[in-house]
């Protein structure tokens, strides 16, 4: 277990080469959350990379979990691009990356896994504010998700409110028992630069069906 630290407070995060400003998080979230999170957090979430640049983390997903069901869901959304890891593993080296996507607008998030004796894996999604000050995770192919974002003991917690698709410029909601279920992804502080990242996906007939958990820098 890594041990958490006692943190200063500051609003201040200081500015990183390669980067710009970013204040969608705090605006969504609101002041008195934002101020509640740790301000490694802050920092990490109110900054984005400037076109051109990238950022850029690295560590190991110590469990990638499916359930059979799971599995079968990860197959079936490798159709819409991989946004699921098919595989699961211990102790799995993997990359984070975060670009401008000059399409959408928001920020890529490349997610690349290692999996002993297979290929990389990436995995793409970007994020992006709504006008209605909402979060959005764009899958690929015209499916996204929606984001509820919270603070809680300090760490950043998103949680998904549905599952849409686009087609022909109008958005439809997928029943939720179709989809993998509601997706809960925690990002919670530890010591320094170090962060723990968890994603949990619950059915509400199947149970839970994805987990994975990892440490990060």
């Amino acid at each position: 277990m890594v041990a958490r630290c006692k943190y200063i407070r500051s609003d201040s995060p200081p500015a990183e080469p390669g980067t710009e400003p970013d204040s969608s998080y705090r605006e969504i979230l609101g002041d008195l959350a934002w101020r509640r999170l740790h301000p490694e957090i802050r920092e990490r979430f109110s900054r984005r990379p400037s076109p051109g640049s990238e950022m850029f983390y690295e560590g190991i997903m110590y469990r990638v979990e499916l359930s059979r069901m799971g599995w079968l869901f990860a197959q079936v959304c490798r159709l819409i691009g991989t946004p699921l890891s098919p595989y699961r593993g211990d102790n799995v080296p993997m990359d984070i990356r975060l670009a401008p996507d000059p399409v959408l607008g928001g920020v890529c998030w490349s997610r690349r896994y290692r999996f002993p004796g297979r290929r990389d894996l990436e995995v793409r999604s970007t994020k992006t504010r709504s006008a209605r000050q909402e979060l959005t995770e764009h899958i690929g192919w015209g499916f996204s998700m929606r984001l509820c974002l919270s603070e809680r003991g300090g760490d950043l917690v998103f949680v998904s409110r549905s599952y849409d698709v686009t087609i022909f410029a109008k958005r439809f909601r997928i029943p939720h028992w179709l989809t993998p279920g509601t997706t809960t992804v925690t990002h919670e502080q530890l010591c320094g630069n170090l962060f723990r990242f968890t994603l949990a996906v619950d059915h509400p007939l199947f149970g839970r069906t994805i987990y994975q958990d990892g440490y990060f820098e």
